[in-house]
């Protein structure tokens, strides 16, 4: 398989140009815009004297009340079951019971060369 042969392009010339200047878009250059000067209106709220302020305390820890332990009549009677001590040992185990089966192998086997 080869591609086929193409044929050159043809561009036909035209009798179109463009007559005159296009119109373009003014160039605008950018400028914040115009805000109102901020106006701060006056009030007639003034303070008669001095404010009361909080007194100026130090701190410092308080005393720690002393802890009181108060008696019962509670004892206990006789004496507590202990756990028994106990030593570790090997479990029991039972035995290894090896079943017999009944494949046998048949001919001999290839063996490999010694080296």
């Amino acid at each position: 398989w080869a591609p086929g042969e193409r044929a050159n392009i043809v561009k036909r010339g035209d009798n179109l140009h463009p007559e005159g200047d296009f119109q373009k878009r003014p160039d605008q250059n950018w400028a914040p815009g115009e805000r109102a000067n901020i106006v701060k209106r006056g009030d007639n709220l003034h303070p008669e004297g001095d404010f009361q302020k909080r007194p100026d305390q130090i701190w410092a820890p308080g005393e720690r009340a002393n802890i009181v332990k108060r008696g019962d009549n509670l004892q206990p009677e006789g004496e507590f079951q202990k756990r028994p001590d106990q030593t570790w040992a090997p479990g029991e185990r039972a035995n290894i019971v090896r079943r017999d089966d009944n494949l046998h192998p048949e001919g001999e086997f290839q063996k490999r060369p010694d080296q």
